[in-house]
């Protein structure tokens, strides 16, 4: 949880690149695409289980 501000932030990785591969970028575009789409992120875990991320996208009922 110290981390949880780093989350989604580009190339902010919480681990080394030995441990997982990757850019460090992302959660951080998932982040915008959905900020940019009025929806929501976030991310909840347990030391030692894993982390689950969720996300949410305001309705597009009665758009054409």
């Amino acid at each position: 949880m110290q981390y949880a501000g780093n989350l989604f932030g580009v190339f902010q990785r919480l681990h080394s690149g030995s441990e997982f591969e990757g850019t460090g970028v992302g959660l951080a575009l998932v982040q915008r695409i959905v900020q940019r789409h009025g929806g929501r992120i976030w991310a909840e875990g347990r030391l030692g289980e894993g982390a689950t991320f969720y996300f949410t996208l305001p309705s597009s009922r009665g758009l054409a």
